[in-house]
């Protein structure tokens, strides 16, 4: 081997000793320095599963995953997921959690834990909650008044467009549509979550200029009458305390009045 090339050699091996280093220390983990969390728990808590893990001293945070998916990320030793839905073909779910110490090494996880979920409002689950007091928990659950809920999500401008695959741009996040008996009476009772408050506001400045629609107001906010007359049909509602929430209430195969239909929706646990 000629003289010249030993320094490459060494050069050469100083260079893959140091690129071994850093894949252990940024991608394997921090080895020693940060341990794995230690008794990890699940519980049910009211519709969602609570986990809980004991802190370790050297993390100044935390991973926590459901299965393949990180679901919180943070410095908290507890979180309340809330959005835990029974896979297909399967009834349960596992977590594991990582410890993250002040300079990003990762620790190895902890052990699992599972715990038998049902079907749940998934990735509605969050908007569900927004309502604790009207809607249920899951769609096995009952909400206000017994009522049953289903999701659904329609299509509104802009998301309606000339092309099949309409425009492109969001207008809603979440929607339900339920059934509720009030006094005797059935109702359809449809909450929708738009994805901002300039997109309802836009969608409600729409809706006044159809034929037949007035403006009123109820106790939680804004709302439209629709039918025109005496003869209203539905109650449009906004919700001051919650901006992007518009609530749609409609008596199910009954002729009702605007005065009917104020009278329900004020009933309504809407906070």
């Amino acid at each position: 081997m000629k003289r010249w090339a030993w320094p490459l050699l060494i050069v050469g091996a100083i260079v893959a000793l140091v690129v071994s280093l850093a894949v252990t220390y940024f991608v394997r983990g921090a080895g020693d320095s940060v341990g794995a969390p230690t008794e990890l728990g699940v519980s049910e808590d009211a519709g969602a599963v609570k986990v809980t893990w004991e802190a370790d001293s050297e993390a100044s945070g935390y991973l926590l995953s459901r299965g393949d998916e990180v679901v919180y990320s943070g410095p908290d030793t507890e979180f309340r997921d809330i959005s835990a839905v029974a896979p297909t073909g399967g009834a349960t779910v596992a977590y594991s959690v990582r410890a993250v110490d002040s300079t990003g090494r990762v620790s190895p996880p902890s052990g699992t834990e599972s715990i038998e979920v049902g079907p749940g409002w998934g990735l509605f689950a969050e908007a569900a909650a927004t309502l604790p007091e009207l809607l249920p928990s899951s769609p096995a659950g009952e909400g206000w008044n017994g009522m049953r809920c289903e999701t659904r999500m329609d299509a509104v401008p802009p998301e309606e467009a000339a092309d099949v695959n309409g425009s492109g741009e969001q207008f809603l996040k979440a929607g339900f549509r339920c059934i509720v008996e009030v006094g005797g009476d059935e109702y359809d009772l449809w909450t929708d979550f738009y994805v901002s408050p300039e997109a309802l506001n836009s969608r409600m400045d729409e809706i006044r200029t159809w034929d037949g629609v007035s403006a009123t107001t109820w106790q939680h906010g804004r709302a439209i009458n629709g039918g025109g007359g005496e003869d209203t049909r539905w109650m449009g509602m906004s919700v001051d305390s919650i901006p992007n929430l518009y609530i749609e209430l409609s008596a199910v195969d009954k002729g009702t009045t605007v005065d009917e239909l104020a009278q329900v929706a004020d009933s309504l646990p809407v906070n």
